[in-house]
């Protein structure tokens, strides 16, 4: 019988921008790190690895929203402002049991898959989803949020166990939605493993992507899909009298990265230009550069300060972008704010002829040191979390495997009372016909010799079938023990016997005879 498995957690991904993924990525590679060995780690899809076809579909529906984002402005102010309509709470339960009803209940349905005992989500779409789960399926099951972003907007569940920010304003914002006191962790910023291991020098990773050594270096990017400003601020820096290298981090948009190498053979002397695709890379390429122009995502804009690289921020999608900005360049000074493509070109034709500007933001961004790990806290926190759980849930085991074992054994002491009842009354009989035939004058040694051997075959039928009986009942305390253990539904847990027994005894004292 098996009492024991290792914990399962499950951490879960959803392409809606890389933001999401990067976060439960960072935050996976500290629990195996540090508990792999402890913790059965399951990293889901769970929305397009789904057979459910309703699933892949609405993650299709995240990834476009997000672009959307991009591409059109203002639509990311009117879409944070309409979560808001009827408060914030009550609009998240809205529109995820009406206009998100199929693909709520679907992934809701989902999570009963992975039978996990915790759900780390990154998203508020899934955490709606597991606190749902919890409700309906499994009160057992313990969900934990990170907010990926530098604000908590008004859909992050406030029903979650936990939730993990990154700053304080992020962390007053989840109280102003009202989640419990405590229930509320601050973290250093969670660093995936991609960033936290790239150590190398910026000579090293300049040679690594074929970058001159002795040039002023830009990498421009505009999130995973490059929807937002990437074209106009490149064309513009393109106009640049200086000598620059300029790379290209096109992400997921392919036909933008085929127009700028058709650009390539055309620019001027002065520029050597580099385009790259979607790259496992792209910390060492911020690493091997001396600004990185990007929108404000802010995972983007994190793994830019962990490599060093100071940052210019040339468009916000949505409020928790400029939270993003207004956090990383007007707070913690890791670089600039412009939006306007030819005043970005000026900028970085001052910072070319002046380099010591950034050496001062260079020393700013020391505060960012990889080593303090966010993910690893909340990887640790986590880990108290299971080792308090498992103790609780274990001396619950323990008093309910206690309850059901005194529940079969009385069971089987009534069989054992019932067969020696039996066994006195063979002999009582026994008794009776040897004295009927005694008196009779029939009674002789034979006759009490078949008289003690049926006796004795009745006596061994009797204890035999108490055996079987026993046995019996020892094999359905074994099972429902087991059922008890694994989380299965049994008829015989400890809190329906106790109502039995409850039951049996209000009976026994309403009816004394």
């Amino acid at each position: 019988m098996e009492t024991y498995r290792k914990p399962r957690i499950l951490i879960t991904f959803v392409e809606a921008g890389m933001g999401h993924i990067v976060s439960a990525q960072a935050i996976s590679d500290s629990l195996k790190k540090k508990y792999g060995d402890k913790l059965e780690i399951i990293e889901g899809y769970v929305l397009r690895d789904s057979d459910n076809p309703v699933l892949p579909k609405f993650e299709e529906f995240l990834v476009k929203n997000t672009q959307l984002y991009s591409k059109i402005p203002a639509y990311g102010d009117i879409q944070f402002a309409s979560m808001h309509i009827l408060g914030a709470q009550n609009t998240l339960k809205l529109i995820h049991n009406t206009t998100f009803h199929a693909s709520t209940v679907a992934m809701t349905e989902e999570y009963k898959k992975y039978k996990p005992d915790i759900i780390i989500c990154t998203h508020f779409f899934l955490l709606f989803c597991a606190v749902e789960y919890r409700r309906k399926f499994n009160p057992d099951v313990t969900v934990v949020a990170y907010c990926p972003d530098n604000d908590v907007h008004g859909w992050w569940d406030n029903r979650a166990d936990v939730i993990y920010t990154n700053n304080p304003l992020a962390t007053k914002q989840a109280y102003d939605l009202k989640f419990p006191n405590g229930h509320v962790r601050e973290v250093f910023y969670p660093t995936r493993a991609d960033v936290v291991d790239s150590n190398g020098t910026k000579e090293s990773y300049r040679e690594q992507f074929g970058i001159p050594q002795d040039k002023f270096a830009v990498v421009i990017a505009d999130g995973v899909y490059a929807k937002a400003k990437l074209r106009k601020v490149c064309l513009e820096l393109l106009k640049t009298k200086e000598e620059i290298t300029i790379c290209v981090l096109a992400g997921k948009n392919e036909k933008l990265k085929k127009q700028f190498d058709e650009i390539k053979p055309k620019v001027n002397k002065n520029i050597t230009l580099l385009t790259f695709g979607f790259i496992k890379e792209a910390p060492q390429l911020y690493g091997a550069c001396d600004l990185f122009i990007t929108k404000a995502g802010p995972n983007a804009v994190l793994d830019s300060v962990m490599m060093g690289t100071p940052i210019l921020i040339d468009y916000c999608a949505t409020p928790s972008e400029r939270a993003t900005k207004k956090l990383f360049t007007e707070h913690m000074f890791c670089g600039y704010h412009f939006v306007n493509p030819r005043r970005i070109r000026k900028q970085v034709e001052k910072l070319v002829q002046q380099p010591e500007i950034l050496q001062k933001i260079r020393e700013e961004l020391r505060f960012f040191d990889k080593s303090r790990n966010g993910a690893d806290e909340i990887a640790d926190d986590i880990a108290q979390m299971l080792w308090n759980n498992r103790e609780r849930m274990a001396k619950i085991l323990r008093e309910e495997e206690e309850v059901i074992t005194g529940f079969f054994a009385e069971k089987a002491e009534l069989k054992r009372a019932k067969a020696e009842k039996k066994i006195e009354k063979i002999h009582e009989n026994t008794a009776k016909r040897a004295e009927r035939l005694d008196q009779s004058e029939r009674f002789n040694e034979s006759t009490a010799e078949k008289l003690t051997q049926k006796k004795e075959k009745r006596i061994e039928s009797v204890n035999r079938s108490t055996e079987k009986q026993i046995e019996r009942i020892d094999k359905k305390t074994e099972k429902v023990i087991e059922k008890m253990h694994e989380g299965e539904a049994s008829r015989y847990s400890a809190k329906a016997i106790l109502q039995k027994v409850d039951k049996e005894q209000g009976k026994r004292e309403s009816d004394p005879a």
